[in-house]
């Protein structure tokens, strides 16, 4: 999962986030590991040909606004090879399924701002922008959706 997110990130934000905030596998490894084992995220993967071809991240909201009963898409990563193919859509069906499931009534996620390619596809897929912004790495807004 690190070497998928390192080459999406690669791949994906080169004209938006500076290469040397990009960590290598090796450094998000360990957290990944702690996320799975004991964390609050839930993952869904996607395979293909018998290898990972990408995943979802999501939960709880993390937002400080946010209403009782809003849960969050943290992540989707597709590994460059597989983009394209469906992946995305598969995972971002099977995460939203799953916060309906467990009772989250609304959902939220944030994306760089200048990603006009996610910003597509989470618009094609139900998505809504909303007020908010914050600045990790660069400017990011916020997209939320009835589940």
């Amino acid at each position: 999962m690190a070497s998928i997110q390192a080459r999406a990130w690669r791949h994906n934000f080169a004209d938006i986030v500076a290469p040397e905030d990009v960590r290598e596998p090796s450094e998000m490894e360990p957290r990944w590991r702690e996320w799975l084992v004991d964390g609050p995220i839930d993952v869904r993967v996607f395979e293909q040909d018998g290898a990972v071809a990408g995943f979802a991240a999501f939960g709880a909201c993390r937002d400080g606004d946010a209403a009782e009963g809003t849960g969050e898409l943290y992540a989707i990563y597709v590994d460059p090879a597989a983009q394209g193919a469906g992946v995305g859509s598969a995972l971002l069906e099977a995460a939203v399924g799953e916060l309906r499931a467990r009772g989250f009534g609304e959902a939220t996620l944030w994306t760089f701002a200048a990603n006009g390619l996610a910003r597509t596809f989470y618009e094609r897929h139900g998505w809504r922008l909303v007020a908010g912004h914050q600045e990790r790495l660069a400017p990011e807004v916020r997209y939320r959706r009835a589940l």
